[in-house]
């Protein structure tokens, strides 16, 4: 159901008719709670609630962007751009990251998930290198070859004999 077509439609228990109400509840993802604004529909004559799912969707995404920058989480983009920075594959970066799901790390990605404090700091040690090739080696994965800076290239003669 949309927003459009609840409005004002006829409860067919009752024979009221909803109407737009909001209510502030306690949303919890990820082991972690947002106080937020939702909008519902109740129906006037028996207090039956119906909520759409744009509706469902806009306290979720609320309760989601306040947990993120009330705990200061990655937001998706800038875990997607870790793990391009890195050269790494979904499944080498889900592996790394003590073998979630690769599926859980593209809704990360995606923001169709919400990662817990836990699994946030666990993204962000993969940008210590040494972090990176510690947990890399315990995985097993292969990590792609680091450009290193220029440095100066050793002479390719034979050392000369002092004299």
């Amino acid at each position: 159901m949309s927003l459009s077509t609840l409005d004002g439609t006829l409860h067919r228990g009752c024979g009221g008719r909803y109407a737009l109400q909001t209510e502030t509840v306690t949303m919890r993802l990820s082991g972690m709670a947002a106080e937020v604004t939702r909008e519902f529909f109740r129906c006037e004559k028996c207090a039956h609630d119906q909520r759409t799912l744009e509706q469902r969707d806009a306290a979720e995404k609320a309760a989601t962007e306040h947990i993120r920058a009330a705990h200061n989480l990655l937001a998706p983009k800038a875990i997607r751009q870790l793990r391009e920075s890195l050269g790494l594959t979904l499944p080498q970066f889900a592996e790394l990251i003590y073998g979630t799901p690769k599926g859980i790390v593209d809704g990360w990605e995606k923001g169709k998930y919400l990662q817990n404090r836990e699994a946030d700091a666990l993204i962000r040690g993969l940008a210590d290198r040494d972090t990176l090739e510690l947990r890399a080696a315990k995985a097993g994965v292969t990590l792609p070859a680091v450009e290193l800076a220029a440095a100066p290239v050793a002479s390719a003669s034979p050392a000369q004999p002092a004299t």
